[in-house]
């Protein structure tokens, strides 16, 4: 499968963001874009554009490709997003309480 440049980019700063596992997958569904997974069933969490097998997400991130990365950057920055409407999350939110996040700033 080809990734284009805009998966690729989400991709790498979902490779980044988060420093353990959560308990759960979350998917990225950038506007008019190729989904990324976060499978964060591990110790450390794995981000694929491969959805894992046999798993549907527990929580679903959408929004713009610039404001999915933005999210991506800091706890803080996933807040901002999210509160500010750029960014919508759907599914199971208590996974959202169990987010360990790099910070990049």
């Amino acid at each position: 499968m080809t990734v284009d440049s805009h998966t690729s980019s989400i991709l790498a700063y979902a490779e980044k963001a988060f420093d353990e596992g959560f308990g759960a997958i979350i998917e990225l569904m950038p506007d008019g874009g190729a989904p990324v997974w976060i499978d964060g069933r591990a110790d450390k969490a794995i981000a694929s554009t491969t959805q894992p097998k046999n798993q549907t997400p527990d929580c679903v991130w959408r929004g713009a490709q610039d404001a999915l990365i933005q999210a991506l950057e800091s706890e803080k920055a996933l807040d901002s997003a999210f509160l500010s409407g750029r960014i919508f999350i759907s599914g199971d939110m208590s996974v959202m309480t169990r987010l360990s996040m790099a910070t990049k700033r």
